[in-house]
């Protein structure tokens, strides 16, 4: 049985304000092709099928032809959850019937404890679940953490799992000392969203969604796939695509992607890039950082124009060598005070006018504070 992993497909995202739903119906349709060049038997989805909780048309459209295509046109079973960017009731919106069609969708912790059976696998298909939301099913007050939620689940799940077949796990988060990056939305604050390994020592293999590299993780049954492209600047180091499991041969292999368009970050001067000297692509999504641009007006516009997929400009801080001293000011006067001042900034001396526009200053002041 060879098996499709993926994951973080975040359907409908857009990154500064550019979307990227192009380029993800074509990656989409590129994994349709490399189901049937490495003859795949069964897809999974771990979870952010969609970018947000309420999808735009437009997403819903790309969603349906991709599964569409893979369950209908190539006649292949679906295993999808839902990540905390989707919405379960609207994901899960007709499952019940769907699986006639062999496309299987969970998003409850109910959906969690019944297999699904194919051939000699049992897959327990774990959606994203919140703390509360387990803590209510289970009547468990303990229930505080995401260790806590997914600790519940699986004593559950124990409890009926058969040790005669292969037990495979899906599930969508934080393993813990997995890496993030930027476009991977927060579960909770600080540390309480974290699942420890040791949770999974009843399966044969785990299929995890949520970080989106495929590198967050090593272990010898338990796997990120990562995301399908990158959705951050700080992902653009990252492998993308996706991993087989091949049950026969006991194998699992990572399948890189590559976008239509790539994503890149380049640090130089403002004449750099101009000058094309940065190193990077021009049909890139891009950002930069740049130096020397103080003289510039309106440089986002002007790069544009060699980079027209230039999303992300900042102005890069020059390191400055300052050097600090202590000095006893509290017993001098005021004029000494700016003298000490100016000359300390410029190591220059007042001259006679300065001088005389400090006094005069000094004395206004005075003069100043008195009648008020």
């Amino acid at each position: 049985m060879r098996i499709m992993h993926l994951g973080d497909l975040h359907i409908g995202k857009t990154l500064n304000q550019q979307s990227l739903l192009n380029e993800q119906s074509q990656l989409l349709d590129e994994l349709v092709k490399q189901v049937e060049a490495l003859c795949v038997d069964i897809i999974v989805i771990a979870g952010d099928i969609y970018d947000r909780s309420i999808p735009s048309k437009e997403a819903m459209g790309i969603y349906e032809t991709f599964i569409y295509n893979l369950n209908q046109k190539l006649q292949k079973p679906v295993l999808i959850i839902s990540g905390n960017h989707d919405s379960p009731e609207r994901l899960g919106h007709g499952k019940a019937w769907m699986k006639m069609l062999n496309l299987y969708i969970s998003t409850s912790i109910e959906d969690a404890f019944v297999p699904v059976s194919i051939d000699n696998i049992d897959f327990y298909l774990v959606p994203f679940i919140e703390p509360a939301t387990a803590r209510l099913y289970f009547e468990d007050d303990t229930i505080k953490t995401h260790h806590d939620t997914y600790h519940a689940i699986i004593n559950r799940i124990e409890e009926r799992i058969n040790n005669a077949k292969l037990n495979i796990m899906v599930s969508h988060l934080f393993v813990s000392g997995g890496n993030t990056t930027d476009s991977e939305r927060e579960i909770s604050v600080g540390a309480i969203e974290n699942v420890h390994l040791d949770l999974f020592k009843s399966f044969d293999y785990v299929m995890l969604g949520h970080l989106h590299t495929p590198d967050a993780i090593k272990d010898d049954k338990v796997f990120y796939s990562g995301s399908i492209m990158k959705y951050s600047f700080d992902e653009v180091h990252q492998r993308k695509g996706f991993r087989i499991f091949d049950t026969e041969e006991k194998s699992v292999q990572f399948i890189p992607l590559n976008p239509p368009r790539n994503l890149e970050y380049a640090e130089g001067t403002y004449d750099d890039a101009i000058n094309k000297n940065l190193g990077v692509s021009q049909d890139s999504y891009l950002k930069f950082e740049l130096s020397n641009m103080g003289h510039v007006t309106e440089p986002m516009f002007k790069l544009k124009q060699i980079y027209p997929y230039l999303l992300e400009l900042k102005h890069k801080t020059e390191k400055l060598n300052i050097e600090y001293q202590q000095k006893e000011v509290q017993y001098l006067s005021q004029t000494e005070l700016v003298k000490q001042f100016y000359f300390d900034m410029t190591d220059e001396p007042l001259n006679d006018v300065q001088q005389e526009l400090i006094d005069l200053l000094i004395n206004e002041s005075r003069m100043n504070d008195e009648t008020d």
